[in-house]
């Protein structure tokens, strides 16, 4: 059994059982991951309490070993729970893990950083490159851009000497040249529009800024990047200053999918950038970028391009107790200034005279552990905060590529994975020592 970080093997016979538990989802094989029945114990025996020095480890009684993969696997159903908290955004997740302990938790959070593949820009073939960004650098720009692609419908490469398919790659390419003035990009910006059926038809409209100072430009150019029906064309046209020598910017959306096979079928709204107002590069009139990039299939582990997530991060969640009553204007100092949202007021009874009001715990999981409140002897005193080990809340924030909710989703099916290849694992070992029945 896997107990305090040490593994104690337990022979029934000289043939029978070397029993190693682990969290999986089969019956008959199970390695165990530590977790508590309840908030106050873990396998790890303790708890944190929050004092005015930082946060400080106490040791408490510890749950009973589990006898059996049996015993194990009730505990865990009895004292699991995921429960969604938050969805700020469709790339925001908010989501509570119960019953686990802190070694579960940091796997699902490495797992979901660099273990889910995903579909990023891996090759780029370069026919032309006249600008003044360097081929390499160029590259490595749209390596990053994330691809609006579910990676569950494409097959891996089975290694370097693998052949590029419709069934493993995608392809776009980028052929960009700046003209010798705006108006004749955009002209043929138009064309191009009309010509792919592009909902955004027509030309960026002429800035009409009143003056070309550099920080006037700035600023429209900002406000129009965050209206929601705002072009790569239209930003680059607000960015554009009389007197100063013609640019023309390259986005991602410059970016031309070129379908492989049957992928056109396949992907019947095709497959794009999942931002269109990504900066690649700037050309100056008489410059050239013409050139075709490969993506493939791949995970973080392997480059950061490929991870689905800006952040993966958990925390461990606040166990607040009023242990002395706090009325008046201390209530309204804590539930207002020292931990917003954590606390409310109530108004106090006849019996609690000549009191006005009183705090009480209206929100734990709005607690920022901050100790502020500790400076006052007396909330010091009539505050307790402790932090749960056994109950993490995730915060996830997707890239785009993929969903949050996916996200997780993937991540559990890949530790699964993990679990059932180590128990695999684990009886070809006892089999070729003669452990196994």
């Amino acid at each position: 059994q896997i107990q305090g970080g040490h593994v104690v093997s337990s022979f029934q016979s000289k043939k029978k059982l070397l029993f190693i538990k682990f969290f999986s989802f089969s019956k008959s094989k199970s390695i165990i991951i530590a977790m508590s029945p309840n908030g106050k114990t873990s396998d790890s025996g303790g708890i944190y309490d929050v004092t005015e020095s930082g946060v400080h480890f106490r040791h408490l009684a510890s749950p009973p070993t589990p006898k059996d993969g049996e015993e194990f696997l009730e505990r865990f159903r009895n004292g699991f729970k995921l429960n969604v908290l938050e969805h700020p955004s469709p790339d925001e997740l908010v989501f509570e893990v119960i019953g686990v302990d802190v070694s579960f938790a940091n796997a699902l959070r490495r797992i979901m950083i660099a273990e889910v593949p995903t579909v990023a820009i891996e090759h780029v073939y370069m026919w032309n490159n006249s600008s003044i960004v360097h081929d390499e650098v160029l590259a490595h720009r749209i390596g990053l851009v994330p691809i609006n692609c579910d990676h569950r419908l494409f097959d891996d490469f089975l290694g370097d000497d693998d052949e590029a398919t419709d069934r493993n790659t995608i392809v776009f390419r980028l052929g960009v040249k700046c003209g010798r003035s705006k108006e004749e990009d955009e002209r043929k910006e138009r064309a191009r529009r009309i010509n792919e059926n592009d909902n955004n038809t027509g030309a960026a409209d002429d800035s009409v800024m009143g003056q070309s100072e550099l920080d006037r430009a700035a600023e429209d150019s900002a406000s129009l990047h965050q209206s929601t029906n705002t072009t790569a064309a239209d930003i680059a046209a607000d960015i554009e200053t009389p007197g100063r020598p013609y640019t023309r910017h390259v986005y991602s959306s410059d970016l031309e999918w070129v379908p492989q096979g049957d992928q056109e079928e396949r992907f019947k709204d095709g497959i794009r950038p999942v931002h269109e107002d990504i900066l690649l590069a700037k050309l100056r009139p008489g410059q050239v970028i013409e050139l075709e990039a490969h993506g493939r299939r791949g995970a973080g582990n392997d480059h950061a391009k490929f991870s689905p997530v800006a952040t993966a991060a958990y925390r461990l969640m606040a166990q607040i107790e009023l242990v002395k009553p706090v009325y008046d204007e201390l209530a309204e100092e804590l539930a207002n200034l020292y931990e917003p949202g954590v606390f409310k007021l109530v108004d106090c009874g006849p019996e609690e005279s000549p009191h006005r009001v009183k705090a009480v715990v209206h929100n734990p999981y709005a607690c920022t552990m901050s100790r502020n409140y500790m400076r006052d002897p007396v909330l010091k005193e009539s505050v307790k905060i402790t932090r749960i080990p056994n109950h993490f809340i995730f915060s996830i924030e997707s890239v785009g590529m993929m969903k949050p909710g996916v996200i997780l989703a993937e991540s559990l099916r890949v530790l699964q994975a993990k679990c059932r290849n180590l128990t695999r694992l684990l009886d070809e070992s006892l089999e070729a020592e003669g452990l196994n029945e």
